[in-house]
C-alpha cells in the first residue's frame, strides 16, 4: 500500500506505509474513538486520512527531540486528530495529535 504526498519542489513522493505504522494507528484510533479497526480498515483510513495532511515545519522541541529518534529527515503530516511520521520514503509511526489527547500516546 502506497500514500504519497508533494515534496517542495512539487514532485510526488511516495511512501510505502510499515506495519508498525498500521498496528500504531489501530492503536491510537481504538483510544481515540473507542472502537476497534481491522489492519485492512487502517490501511484504508490512513489512505484517505494522509492527502488532507498538512506538512508541519516549525517543529516542538519534543518533536525535535523526537526526530532524533527516527532519523535527521524525519518529516510530520498532520490532521486535527493524527501525527504521521515520514522518513526515507516510510511511514514509521502514527501519534495522536488531538488537543488534550496526546498524553494517550
Amino acid at each position: 500500500m502506497n500514500i504519497s504526498y508533494r515534496n517542495g519542489k512539487g514532485k510526488r513522493v511516495e511512501v510505502d506505509v510499515t506495519r508498525h505504522a498500521v498496528l500504531q494507528f489501530q492503536d491510537r484510533f481504538k483510544k481515540l474513538y473507542g472502537s476497534h479497526i481491522t489492519a485492512l480498515g487502517a490501511q484504508e483510513r490512513i489512505c484517505n486520512i494522509f492527502p488532507n495532511t498538512d506538512r508541519v515545519y516549525n517543529l516542538k522541541l519534543v518533536e525535535r527531540q523526537r526526530a532524533k529518534k527516527y532519523k535527521e529527515a524525519t518529516l510530520y503530516f498532520r490532521d486535527s486528530d493524527f501525527t504521521f511520521i515520514v522518513a526515507d520514503g516510510f511511514l514509521l509511526s502514527v501519534e495522536i495529535s488531538r488537543r488534550g489527547e496526546r498524553w494517550r500516546n
